[in-house]
């Protein structure tokens, strides 16, 4: 069976994740296929409250909030392939092979791959990918863990 969700918004989403403002690094999901992949989108807005601090001269997304919007990506994944949605919390266990790139500036869109890569018991680990402009800036291997 394959679930496939064209511009699903944050209104629509957030029944997957626990997550709420100011901390969703979703900004829509382009296509999900059921426990295989997800492709997911944030638009970087200079906007963003973090940029005030980080860094104010020279605004830089930080490298955690992509490691932290492949890991909510993820979680829309595991959690979508069961439709008696609770909000499930899914917590990191490990962060495997994170390579970062490329830097991340405002104004920007960064499309974000998820693949399951397997799943044993109550824990799931995936691959993830962060493009922007079709250039790699980060790709991680996660293992979480679903309370």
């Amino acid at each position: 069976m394959v679930i496939i969700m064209y511009n699903l918004e944050k209104n629509n989403f957030l029944k997957f994740i626990p997550h709420r403002k100011p901390f969703i690094f979703i900004s829509k999901v382009l296509y999900l296929k059921k426990n295989k992949c997800l492709f997911s989108m944030l638009k970087i807005s200079l906007k963003d409250y973090f940029f005030s601090g980080h860094f104010p001269k020279n605004p830089i997304f930080p490298g955690v909030f992509i490691l932290e919007s492949m890991m909510q990506s993820a979680s829309v994944l595991i959690n979508a392939n069961d439709f008696k949605i609770k909000r499930k919390i899914n917590y990191v266990t490990y962060i495997q092979s994170a390579k970062f790139y490329a830097l991340v500036y405002p104004n920007s869109n960064m499309y974000i791959k998820i693949s399951l890569l397997h799943k044993i018991k109550k824990f799931v680990k995936f691959k993830g990918y962060a493009l922007v402009n079709n250039v790699l800036v980060c790709e991680a291997i996660i293992t979480i863990y679903i309370k």
